[in-house]
């Protein structure tokens, strides 16, 4: 899809989105499921993706770690967001990527240390191939920043609250 045909859509949404903000809002639901070991199966709508831990700790290494798909959604949300926000902008760049770079400590998952962040520090770099002007590409990313829903995510406090249900099922003999 070239540049205009995705502004076109994109100030279509905006404009759909401005005069009627509940065809913007949505619930989604997703599971994720363990049965045996540490593999897990993630749903949502029609995708599926498969989670593990590696061997030296225990799982059989069959997908990436559950923050290996956080640090995924971040950068690919930022990339994304670039290419839209250009666009939509109408800014020239023929590519953006973004290279995450994660300090992790996982002793909190191990130690029981809460007050050990995973991600003690994330930082990222965004490479633009674009002829356009510098002042311009910041903009891009000012504005796309500002938009991000994944970067908000890593960010800002989120509402989250938790349940249990329990289910009894029968045993094998």
């Amino acid at each position: 899809m070239n540049q205009q045909t995705m502004q076109s859509a994109l100030q279509r949404a905006e404009h759909i989105f401005s005069k009627r903000p509940e065809a913007a809002q949505m619930s989604k639901i997703s599971r994720a499921s363990v049965g045996d070991g540490m593999r897990c199966e993630f749903r949502e709508d029609e995708w599926t993706f498969i989670a593990d831990m590696p061997e030296p700790i225990g799982g059989t290494a069959s997908g990436p770690t559950p923050s290996t798909f956080a640090r995924a959604a971040l950068s690919s949300c930022l990339a994304i967001g670039y290419a839209m926000r250009a666009a939509y902008l109408g800014v020239p760049i023929r590519g953006v990527e973004v290279e995450l770079r994660a300090d992790v400590d996982i002793r909190g998952l191990f130690c029981g240390q809460a007050e050990v962040p995973n991600h003690a520090a994330l930082a990222y770099l965004v490479t633009f191939d674009s002829d356009a002007p510098e002042r311009d590409l910041q903009r891009v990313l000012d504005e796309a920043d500002e938009r991000s829903p994944d970067l908000q995510l890593f960010k800002k406090p989120q509402s989250l609250s938790r349940e249990m249900r329990v289910t009894r099922t029968a045993a094998a003999a």
